[in-house]
């Protein structure tokens, strides 16, 4: 597999950054991911991997855009409500990079199906906003051996961590004990699209081999303090999925 001249040139300052080149370009263009949700997180993800290169894009998501999504959801438009997310989501990213493969689903995922989507994939990229779903996919994700990407948005803060089975804490160690808060979740669009640009350039990062990952680390950010911290993390000796 090698690049071509069109993508020599989208890809161009891509290729002049240092640590990345023509080889990291290439594990991007063989790779395959499977993003869960086209929304606030999904949205930006989805975005900067298409823009970068990503080869095959996996999206799965069964709801319809609605007026109150477009404070943060950069996929989709107003013309789009009513419309399938998946498909809005395939018709921006395939406007943004038609020479990659945009493969979308209107699916919900649950234990039964999640294999027919994730099976192979080189990575899964948690855009959820619910933690069952989440643990549902990390059990998955830990028996199959596939890294996740994990981010999370709660009001002002968010956190993202990397996981790695066997190298790295689960989500269920770090979902243990929880408590979903009922209703709609509040949130700013710029602060789903900081944690989704951030979510994108660490999957970026992990696929390309450039740079340090977020490895039993979980980076946490109060956007209302323009605070960022890494604070490590440990499996659960407890944790029935990763034990």
């Amino acid at each position: 597999m090698v690049l071509n001249s069109d993508e020599k040139q989208r890809y161009f300052r891509q290729l002049i950054l240092a640590q990345f080149g023509e080889e990291a370009q290439l594990r991007l263009k063989k790779a395959k991911v499977f993003i869960v949700g086209a929304g606030g997180l999904g949205g930006p993800v989805s975005f900067y991997l298409a823009a970068a290169g990503v080869g095959h894009i996996i999206i799965c998501d069964r709801d319809v855009v609605e007026l109150s999504n477009l404070n943060r959801q950069i996929l989709h438009g107003t013309s789009d409500i009513n419309c399938s997310k998946a498909d809005s989501a395939k018709n921006t990213l395939t406007e943004l990079n038609p020479g990659i493969t945009i493969e979308t689903h209107k699916v919900t995922i649950d234990d039964k199906n999640i294999s027919d989507y994730a099976t192979g994939v080189d990575i899964i990229i948690d855009c959820l906003d619910n933690v069952p779903t989440r643990l549902m996919i990390n059990k998955f994700a830990v028996n199959a051996n596939i890294p996740i990407m994990h981010a999370g948005i709660d009001s002002w803060t968010a956190q993202l961590t990397l996981i790695k089975p066997g190298l790295t804490p689960c989500l269920q160690c770090l979902f243990n004990t929880y408590e979903e808060a009922e209703g709609p979740k509040p949130v700013i669009g710029a602060m789903a699209g900081v944690t989704g640009t951030v979510q994108a350039l660490e999957t970026l990062k992990y696929l390309s081999g450039v740079g340090e990952t977020l490895e039993n680390k979980l980076a946490y950010f109060d956007s209302l303090n323009m605070e960022w911290a890494k604070i490590p993390i440990f499996k659960n000796e407890d944790c029935m999925v990763c034990k």
